[in-house]
């Protein structure tokens, strides 16, 4: 209990450190500026230049520097650099949470790297970057239910967040949601290319193909429909729709996804 209280007291300042300011390091510094204004942001970047989107936060080039007063340190640097940086890093980490979005490093890997028992690792997606992203994350058994609570904030800033309670599960993650965007985006590019086939300019094959698929999602997030339920509404028997699901059926389309999933899972494991 004692070990709780002292730690909800730590995000009474809500002070959180970001270091690496690429896409996703931004994606949080602009979600968590306009979520949640009243938490301190220290953003740290080797590119200063990557600093000045941010004028209400504080900015470092050091990140010894940017983690001083910090209650946790969001990392999100690439993996082949981390290992010097937290090296560096671990003597100050000791007594912090620490929240990992670098993919293929593991709880126990992190742990020895930083010094710290409170770790969180996570995979975010792209969406991230407008605020619609999803993140699966998962937790050591040190991290308190107020530390929870707080990265619930941070990860909620930029969309819909899942706790995981096995971190094996973050491999199907990574393949299902992480790199999920690429399998829409490829829907949509090879319904583009069939539209130019068909004769229509690539301007309007790119509406068709963009709008199809924002009108989709935006419809699937808002529905009280499931998944399957939708679909069955847009086939009608013997209509268009029935004859191109059942050549996808014919061609085997499910077990295309996944063994492209079991392909990704598989990568993301060697990877860990």
């Amino acid at each position: 209990m004692v070990k709780c209280r002292h730690h909800s007291l730590l995000y009474v300042n809500h002070t959180l450190a970001i270091i690496g300011v690429g896409n996703m390091g931004s994606a949080f510094a602009y979600g968590l500026s306009h979520m949640k204004p009243a938490m301190i942001l220290r953003l740290c970047d080797g590119n200063s230049e990557k600093l000045r989107n941010f004028p209400n936060a504080k900015h470092f080039t050091d990140p010894k520097k940017a983690i001083v007063g910090t209650s946790a340190i969001l990392l999100a640097v690439k993996p082949q650099s981390s290992k010097e940086l937290l090296n560096d890093l671990s003597p100050l980490l000791k007594d912090r949470l620490v929240i990992s979005i670098m993919a293929g490093i593991s709880l126990k890997t992190l742990g020895k790297l930083t010094g710290s028992k409170r770790i969180v690792r996570a995979m975010p997606n792209l969406p991230a970057t407008i605020g619609l992203g999803c993140t699966g994350w998962c937790a050591t058994p040190a991290v308190s239910k107020p530390d929870r609570t707080f990265v619930e904030t941070i990860f909620g800033a930029v969309g819909t967040q899942i706790e995981l309670n096995d971190e094996s599960k973050l491999d199907a993650v990574t393949a299902i949601s992480g790199s999920g965007p690429a399998y829409f985006f490829l829907l949509a590019e090879l319904l583009g290319i069939k539209a130019l086939k068909e004769g229509f300019s690539p301007q309007e094959s790119a509406v068709l193909a963009r709008a199809t698929m924002i009108g989709s999602g935006v419809l699937a997030a808002n529905d009280k429909r499931t998944l399957t339920e939708l679909r069955e509404a847009v086939t009608s028997k013997g209509g268009t729709t029935e004859a191109a699901l059942a050549s996808l059926k014919g061609n085997h389309l499910d077990t295309i996804i996944n063994e492209a999933i079991d392909a990704a899972i598989a990568r993301s494991r060697k990877l860990s």
